[in-house]
């Protein structure tokens, strides 16, 4: 493994140490890990993104428009929402 330096703000090391104990390595592993983890995140959003580009939707309307208008089934009503956005 090469080595790379990295700052990081007095409380990030602190939670760091805190979660690793007192394992040899434990916090380079801890961070490797956690490297690994934002990088495919990242990477799914960036396939979300591109598939969300693609999208269409004046055909997904098309679609929708075929379903019939229905009153939901009990239970999978819509909880009432400040938010005003649908």
């Amino acid at each position: 493994m090469n080595g790379f330096l990295v700052e990081l703000p007095v409380e990030l090391r602190i939670a760091i140490a805190q979660r690793t104990g007192n394992r040899p390595d434990g916090e380079s592993e801890w961070i490797a890990e956690a490297v690994r983890e934002k990088l495919s995140a990242d990477s799914e959003l960036e396939a979300l993104e591109r598939r969300a580009a693609r999208g269409d939707r004046e055909a997904f309307l098309r679609v929708l428009s075929k379903a019939p208008a229905a009153p939901p089934i009990p239970g999978d009503e819509r909880p009432p929402s400040s938010d005003p956005s649908p």
